[in-house]
């Protein structure tokens, strides 16, 4: 059995094969997901988890270079990103934009979360 790290088999497969500029994305409840790019559900309930839970637990396993998300979203969920990314370059782009900027990513990780506009795009890094 696995003992650490991001214990769900489908978001740890598809962050080990990420290569350097690959994307994922981390979406609200309600975003709208392509329905030829991988999607995983893991919404629990209404609101959980949310954006910040989840992306808290991939971190432990990505390395993020950029964050891309919409001017749409409040500075909070900024704010969410930015304490746990310290470091990590903002694209900020329309939602409409963002939305179609799924057609490209790797794999979509749906949250329950309920707030508005909790969505980005993760940008892989390198780590050294």
């Amino acid at each position: 059995m696995k003992k650490t790290g991001i214990f769900n088999s489908e978001i740890s497969r598809v962050i080990a094969k990420l290569g350097h500029k690959d994307k994922i994305a981390i979406v609200d409840l309600g975003f709208p997901i392509p329905s030829h790019v991988e999607r995983i559900d893991i919404v629990l309930d209404f609101g959980r988890p949310t954006f910040e839970e989840v992306l808290k637990v991939i971190l432990k396993e990505l390395e993020v270079e950029q964050v891309i998300l919409a001017h749409e979203s409040s500075k909070k969920f900024e704010q969410i990103i930015k304490e746990n990314i310290p470091r990590v370059e903002f694209l900020k782009i329309s939602h409409e934009e963002l939305k179609k900027l799924t057609n490209d990513v790797v794999a979509v990780i749906r949250t329950g979360d309920v707030v508005p506009y909790s969505n980005a795009i993760l940008v892989s890094g390198v780590i050294f």
